[in-house]
């Protein structure tokens, strides 16, 4: 037990100042709970109901999960319509740009308009913000095929045009194009939960996000808090899943 406690402490020693340091700026300032809550009073908001949090943040991850399930799979379809066409490239670029330019705050009105309330609106919005960085990369991974194997396939007379481009594709670009998927995963792993969050707060129907806005309206910020601490531990935890896939896998697909 001794040991386990001094590799957690030495682990996560800047996390325990952290919390230290935020209890002492409450505690010395005597910050009301409206104000500013104390990690205690964080603490004691998620102890008192923490079933009320963890079914919120299951929304919020099966909704982030499922919107960056559907960009990606997007994503990797169209980057290799693009890389097959290059004038569907010249189309597809400035539209993915546009979309992507779209602030999320202008965005949500419209997709709501468009599918309605729910969860499967959060799915969409996420799956259009993650999309782009999933597209770019990946179709640059496309491109980025070792040289000495194009010479070696188009000694085969295996051209990335013509009658063999899926052998190419499926032998020589698919697999230079992996390193950069499994990058975009990692990247946008903690972007689909600020999105997903984002899109809750501003429609308020159910998620962390939901919680943040009925909390802050009755005043309840220790609640409001302890939500984006999850978030924030969500988001975290989905990046070091990501990570962790990443060093796993990609060197299957590295030169």
């Amino acid at each position: 037990m001794r040991a386990w406690l001094f590799n957690a402490l030495f682990r996560y020693w800047a996390i325990l100042i952290l919390l230290v340091s935020w209890q002492a700026l409450v505690t010395v300032n005597d910050y009301n709970s409206i104000v500013a809550p104390s990690p205690m009073q964080v603490g004691i908001a998620f102890l008192s109901d923490p079933e009320y949090f963890m079914l919120h943040a299951w929304h919020t991850l099966s909704s982030a999960i499922g919107g960056l399930i559907l960009g990606i799979a997007v994503g990797i379809t169209v980057a290799s319509l693009s890389w097959a066409t290059p004038l569907f490239n010249g189309l597809l670029m400035p539209m993915s740009l546009f979309f992507r330019s779209i602030p999320i705050v202008a965005i949500i009105p419209i997709i709501v308009r468009l599918v309605g309330y729910g969860s499967h609106s959060v799915i969409m919005i996420t799956a259009i913000l993650t999309f782009f960085p999933c597209y770019l990369l990946f179709l640059s991974g496309l491109e980025s095929a070792n040289s000495t194997r194009r010479d070696f396939f188009a000694s085969l007379n295996c051209r990335p045009k013509g009658i063999k481009m899926l052998s190419f594709f499926r032998y020589l670009a698919l697999p230079s194009a992996m390193p950069s998927l499994l990058i975009s995963v990692r990247l946008l792993a903690p972007t689909c939960i600020l999105v997903a969050l984002v899109t809750e707060f501003l429609m308020g129907l159910q998620g962390l996000g939901y919680v943040m806005t009925s909390a802050r309206s009755t005043l309840r910020m220790d609640v409001s808090w302890t939500a984006a601490l999850i978030s924030c531990f969500l988001s975290v935890g989905f990046f070091l899943l990501a990570s962790a896939v990443e060093q796993k896998y990609r060197s299957r697909w590295v030169d």
